[in-house]
């Protein structure tokens, strides 16, 4: 207890700084490329391969749908077996398969290439990350999981201009080409360096009492309050990571010039990077209920000022929500998850967190695609996603109670087995 509370006090040391650096750059250099950098690709090379945008940006889908079947394996994989062989192999698949775009010819050979991205993806980002993180830094968790979680923005926000321009001065397969030298020059020697400082502490071995205890407890998805759970982080994603998806085609609707697009979006990717580290602040200083509760009404609020976004101080102030709010699909997911499961069980199901979360924007991206599209009036979509917003943080703080309740219970029940004992 005193070396615990010894830990919770001291800052950060060298050690620790190092090991939240590889992970804010692997977040950059996995996340940031995957979801914000390889669409850049898309206009530039559909009109290379003289196929349709809507046919090469099935790359996009069908990466996202790999990487969510497969991030069931690996939550399962790394609660066994140490992240350092299966986190370094997936890097290294992942930079080979940017060069194998590189040298693709031919439309397929990008699907099939894309659907090798999403298994390596899966298991070289978030699910391995969120696991280091949460395992190593007792303290401070909210804040420097944020900051790791924050690094796939700030990824995007440096690696976007640079390879805008070297697309339009070199050619697309040079793009390729930076994005694989990126993975195997920096992602690569992060994902060993990270393992190994912390292989101590990613290694799971359950005490046989912790066995006896898990082997007592209900099954965990016969628990209500973990279908609370999964169903709010598939509404985080239906309503965050959907809406972000589509929130350019929305502003081109409204007839804003290209200037205040561009504009709006990196204004957007800013404020999630500073969300990102408010919203985890909140969750070391609020605690679970309060930090949920400000995240779902941000998110909430965010959505509905969708309607009225022509006006600069209506945009201003959703700009200002959506960053906090839209940090419910990282940060709160993975926070909840570290506060409700124990270090097996976090490894074991954080992989269907996840899975939920991306079957969420998987379905939410081509509804509300369709919306914005064949409704004549939108308000009623964003009103919708409004108050599926206001569900969702309904959800995250039915699953806290539920939570709360069952751990209460445990020990009120070791209380009376060491009395009658």
């Amino acid at each position: 207890m005193t070396r615990l509370i010894a830990m919770e006090k001291r800052s950060l040391s060298f050690k620790d700084i190092l090991i939240l650096l590889c992970c804010v750059l692997l977040m950059a250099t996995t996340m940031g490329i995957v979801n914000m950098v390889l669409s850049i690709f898309y206009p530039i090379v559909s009109l290379d391969l003289e196929v349709s945008r809507a046919s090469f940006s099935l790359t996009g889908t069908i990466t996202a749908i790999s990487a969510m079947i497969a991030s069931l394996f690996w939550g399962l994989h790394y609660s066994k077996k140490p992240l350092q062989a299966g986190m370094v192999i997936c890097i290294m698949i992942l930079g080979l398969s940017f060069m194998g775009m590189q040298a693709a010819t031919d439309l397929y050979h990008f699907y099939a290439l894309a659907m090798v991205i999403g298994i390596a993806y899966a298991g070289s980002s978030i699910i391995p990350v969120s696991i280091i993180v949460t395992r190593h830094f007792t303290s401070k968790t909210g804040l420097t999981l944020s900051a790791a979680l924050a690094g796939s923005g700030l990824g995007a926000m440096v690696l976007n201009p640079i390879i805008n321009t070297l697309i339009n001065n070199s050619g697309w397969r040079d793009g390729y080409l930076l994005l694989a030298v990126v993975t195997l020059a920096i992602t690569l020697p992060c994902g060993i360096l990270v393992t190994q400082l912390t292989k101590g502490e990613t290694q799971v071995r359950q005490t046989p009492a912790e066995t006896a205890t898990a082997n007592q407890a209900a099954p965990l998805f016969a628990r209500a309050w973990v279908w609370a759970f999964l169903s709010g982080a598939f509404l985080a994603g239906f309503t965050g990571g959907a809406v972000l998806a589509n929130l350019p085609t929305y502003l081109k609707d409204l007839n804003f010039p290209v200037s205040r697009v561009s504009f709006v979006t990196s204004a957007y990717a800013a404020s999630l990077v500073i969300g990102k580290f408010i919203l985890g602040f909140l969750y070391d200083r609020l605690g679970a209920k309060a930090a949920t509760v400000v995240a779902g009404l941000t998110m909430a609020l965010s959505l509905a000022l969708m309607v009225v976004i022509d006006a600069p101080i209506m945009l201003a102030l959703m700009l200002i929500n959506i960053g906090i709010g839209l940090a419910i699909g990282t940060v709160s997911i993975t926070w909840l998850a570290n506060y409700f499961f124990s270090k097996e069980d976090y490894s074991k199901y954080y992989g269907t967190v996840q899975f939920a979360n991306s079957l969420g924007i998987a379905a939410g991206v081509p509804i509300i695609a369709s919306a914005l599209e064949n409704l004549a009036n939108t308000d009623l979509l964003w009103i919708s996603l409004s108050l599926l917003g206001v569900l969702m943080g309904f959800l995250f703080i039915k699953s806290i109670n539920g939570n709360q309740k069952e751990k209460a219970a445990a020990i009120s029940s070791t209380i009376e087995a060491t009395k009658r004992g």
